[in-house]
């Protein structure tokens, strides 16, 4: 049997997979539904037109027509002869982590978060191989103590947070309602990915937040004119309401643009903070070396593959993973 685990496009415009090497596969496991884990589905026929595996939140976003197969947020079920575990991954809206029951266990993070105030995250089962998701490399600092220096970014004037509807912007509107500073102002994309938390996704959230969430949704007004805390689709800059936005507002002084996350080779994001016309604040929605290094301890891994991340910080990687290997290249044996 043979599995493939996401089929993502990007994040940078344009970085399609390489498939032409993989082969046929039985199955593709999803572990969410943000597009460089799961945006190069067109691909499928090249790799044998496998079935889908996704929790139902992700499957609700799956292009129609897909065969695709549930797998719980939280449990079991077998693929293709396989017992597969998940688990929430505190990430995303239907975010899971995958543990596949092969030699001592094999464990995919996929993108996972612990220190998300919004997205529930469940610590995974013991396995001896883990593939990481290491996008942060070697970087220590906790979002707790990232916070004053978005208080007082917030606090100085009107500001702009181009942010992904499932993922860092109702996070950040969260923040800022349990701050005392009110409800930002959101685009329709932000206040529908809301909703849709508080109804058809809120098994993915942590407990006591929905009520929150759903008077965000409610009470936020529209984006107008530069004014408080403002947060908009795309990440990126490249489209939506955040896109408009830099159009109205890149020439001027006000508001601030904040960057929270990756910024692509050839966005607007790349291009505004390099200008120094846009600021970056980076809002952890991935795992700081110490988590990951926690969670190879938690869960007794013997060979560690750090996914996402730059080669560079291989060095940090071994002393922190230690006694477990840290791979590469493969291929691994399980």
């Amino acid at each position: 049997m043979r599995v493939l685990l996401d089929l993502g496009y990007g994040p940078q415009p344009g970085l399609w997979p390489d498939v032409s090497k993989v082969g046929r596969v039985d199955a593709l496991l999803i572990s969410h539904s943000h597009r460089d884990h799961a945006g190069a589905l067109e691909l499928l026929g090249a790799v044998g037109d496998p079935p889908v595996y996704a929790s139902d939140i992700v499957r609700r976003l799956l292009p129609a027509g897909l065969e695709s197969h549930s797998l719980p947020l939280e449990g079991v079920r077998d693929v293709c002869g396989l017992r597969v575990t998940s688990g929430r991954n505190g990430h995303a809206p239907g975010g899971i982590w995958l543990h596949l029951d092969i030699g001592g266990g094999l464990l995919y993070m996929g993108d996972c978060s612990v220190e998300s105030a919004l997205y529930a995250y469940d610590a995974p089962p013991e396995a001896d191989t883990a593939i990481l998701d290491a996008s942060y490399g070697d970087y220590a600092a906790s979002l707790t103590q990232a916070l004053p220096a978005f208080d007082a970014m917030v606090d100085a004037g009107p500001v702009l947070f181009p942010a992904p509807p499932a993922g860092r912007a109702p996070e950040i509107a969260l923040y800022v309602k349990r701050s005392g500073r009110g409800v930002p102002r959101i685009d329709e994309a932000v206040r529908t990915a809301m909703l849709r938390l508080v109804h058809e996704d809120s098994a993915c959230l942590r407990d006591g937040v929905a009520e929150d969430i759903a008077a965000i949704a409610k009470l936020a007004p529209a984006i107008g004119n530069p004014e408080g805390i403002m947060i908009a689709a795309a990440a990126d800059g490249t489209s939506g309401a955040a896109a408009e936005a830099i159009g109205r507002w890149e020439g001027s002084t006000t508001p601030q643009i904040v960057f929270t996350g990756y910024l692509p080779p050839g966005t607007p994001a790349e291009r505004l903070t390099r200008s120094g016309r846009a600021r970056y604040m980076r809002w952890n929605v991935h795992p700081r070396l110490s988590d990951n290094a926690g969670l190879v301890s938690d869960i007794r891994a013997r060979t560690v593959l750090p996914a996402f991340g730059d080669a560079r910080h291989l060095p940090a990687w071994q002393k922190a993973f230690a006694p477990a290997r840290v791979a590469l290249k493969g291929p691994v044996t399980l």
